[in-house]
C-alpha cells in the first residue's frame, strides 16, 4: 500500500459523517488531513442498557432499516473510480435472480492480538487475528475511525470508497510464524427485489430484501461463546485434491491437497437481520441464518424478517512443503492451525474458523453496486459497479497476485498486568 502517497494527496479526500457507532461524541476527524467538512446531521444509532457482563460493550440499535449514519464523501467520488476494465464495459448476468459484486484485497496488514468488538479498548487481549480492508486496525476501531482513514487494501487509491474493517484469526506455523494470505476475494450477494424470493406471497419468499445496513457489525463462524456447536458459515477447501469443503486442516491435506495448490479459509457471513440492531453484546444474535426447513426453500426465520446482502470471503493462501506433515502410515496432517484453535479443548487445526466485520462504505458507492450489481443480476468482480464504473485498485492487490511476504514472527504476548 502506497502510505506516503496516501498522505501527499488525502488532503482533498475528506470524509464527512455523523453519529458514527453511536458512541462517537466528539465532530469526526480525518486522521491525516484533520476536521472533515460537516454535513447536515442524520438519525444515528442509539446504544442501549444492555450490557455484555464479560466485556462491558453494549448492544447498538438501528435508528432506520438504512441503519446508523451514512458515510458521504467530501469529494467526488469519481476520485476513487475509473472506466471498468479501461473500456466501461458492463458485466454479464451472475444468476437470473441473483446478483453478485466482489472484489479482491490484500493479504499483508500486519496481525495483531486485538479485537475491537469482542474485546473493544483492551489492547493485546485477543487470540491474534488477520485483518484485510482498512489498515486503521487495532482494539479502539469503531465505525468513525474507519471512516477516517483512507487507507485500505481493498481499494488502494487516497480516495478509497470501502474503508470497511474485516478479520479472521491468525493462521501459524509451527515455526511461530503467521501465515499472511495472497489475497482475500470479498463477495456481497442477494437476490434481486423483483425475484420471487424477495416479493411477498410468492411462495419462495426469503423475506424482506433490503440494502448493506450502515455501520452493521457482527462475527460468525466459529461461536467461542458455544465453542461446541456445530459451526456454521465456515469452512476450508484447496485448488487440488477432491475439491470439497472441510471442517478442519487435517481432513483437508488428507483430501490430496499438496504444496503449491492454494488452500482457501471459506466464511459466509449470516443474510437475515433482526432490523433492531447493529450490534449486540454477543455480536451475533442480530443476524441469523435462513434455513430450508419443511417449505423446502431458503427462508430467514420470523424474528430476523430482512434480508441484506451477504457478506462471505476467502482467503486465499499458497500452500508449501512445510505446513504438511506425513504420519508412519502414509496419512498426512496440518502442520499449520488458527491462533483461535487454542481457545477449544481438543480441537483440530483449523476447526475453529471464523470472521468478524464492520462496516464503512460511502455510501453513494453503496448504493451504485447494489443498485446495478445485486438489482441487475450481475456478475461484478475486481470492484466493478455494473455500471461502467470499477473502484480503483480492487482487482488485485497492489503488489500482484502472490504475497511476497507471507510470513510474520508471530508477536509476543503482552505481559500480564
Amino acid at each position: 500500500m502506497k502510505r506516503i502517497a496516501h498522505k501527499l494527496v488525502a488532503a482533498s479526500a475528506w470524509l464527512a459523517i455523523t453519529g458514527c457507532g453511536g458512541s462517537d461524541g466528539a465532530p469526526a476527524v480525518d486522521a491525516l488531513t484533520g476536521p472533515i467538512a460537516a454535513v447536515v446531521p442524520t438519525p444515528s444509532p442509539t446504544q442501549t442498557s444492555s450490557a455484555d457482563s464479560s466485556t462491558g460493550s453494549l448492544s447498538i440499535a438501528s435508528a432506520s432499516l438504512e441503519g446508523g449514519s451514512a458515510l458521504h464523501a467530501a469529494f467526488s467520488i469519481q476520485n476513487g473510480l475509473q472506466p471498468s476494465w479501461g473500456t466501461g464495459a458492463i458485466p454479464g448476468l451472475y444468476n437470473q435472480y441473483e446478483g453478485a459484486f466482489r472484489f479482491t484485497c490484500g493479504g499483508a496488514i500486519k496481525v495483531v492480538n486485538d479485537d475491537p468488538l469482542v474485546y473493544p479498548n483492551e489492547p493485546g487481549k485477543s487470540h491474534l487475528h488477520q485483518p484485510w480492508g482498512n489498515a486503521s486496525f487495532d482494539a479502539s476501531t469503531t465505525s468513525a475511525s474507519l471512516s477516517k482513514s483512507a487507507e485500505t487494501d481493498c481499494n488502494d487509491t487516497p480516495y478509497s470508497l470501502n474503508r470497511s474493517a474485516y478479520w479472521m484469526p491468525a493462521l501459524i506455523n509451527d515455526q511461530g510464524q503467521a501465515i499472511h494470505p495472497d489475497l482475500v476475494s470479498v463477495y456481497y450477494k442477494r437476490k434481486t427485489s423483483t425475484s420471487p424470493f424477495c416479493t411477498q406471497n410468492s411462495g419462495s419468499t426469503m423475506g424482506i430484501c433490503i440494502g448493506l445496513p450502515n455501520q452493521i457489525r457482527f462475527v460468525f463462524g466459529w461461536n467461542m461463546n458455544d465453542p461446541t456447536a456445530p459451526v456454521q458459515g465456515a469452512s476450508w477447501y484447496c485448488t487440488k485434491g477432491d475439491g470439497k469443503h472441510y471442517g478442519d486442516l487435517d481432513a483437508l491435506f488428507n483430501s490430496g491437497c499438496v504444496a503449491g495448490a492454494q488452500i482457501i479459509a471459506n466464511t459466509i457471513a449470516p443474510n437475515c437481520w433482526d432490523g433492531k440492531h447493529l450490534d449486540v453484546a454477543d455480536h451475533r444474535s442480530h443476524m441469523a441464518y435462513g434455513s430450508y426447513g419443511s417449505w423446502g426453500y431458503y427462508r430467514c426465520p420470523a424474528d430476523h424478517p430482512y434480508v441484506i446482502p451477504q457478506e462471505e470471503n476467502k482467503a486465499t493462501f499458497t500452500v508449501t512443503d512445510d505446513m504438511i506433515g506425513t504420519n508412519p502410515d502414509g496419512t498426512h496432517f496440518s502442520r499449520i492451525r488458527l491462533s483461535s484453535d487454542a481457545m477449544l479443548a481438543g480441537a483440530k487445526p483449523g476447526q475453529t474458523l471464523h470472521a468478524d466485520y464492520i462496516e464503512s462504505w460511502v455510501a453513494e458507492a453503496k448504493d451504485l453496486w447494489l443498485a446495478n450489481c445485486i438489482e441487475k443480476a450481475l456478475d461484478c468482480s475486481g470492484g466493478d459497479l455494473g455500471n461502467g464504473q470499477q473502484l480503483i485498485g480492487a482487482a488485485k492487490p497492489s503488489y500482484g497476485w502472490i504475497n511476497p511476504h507471507p510470513r510474520e514472527a508471530v508477536p509476543a504476548a503482552p505481559s500480564a498486568g
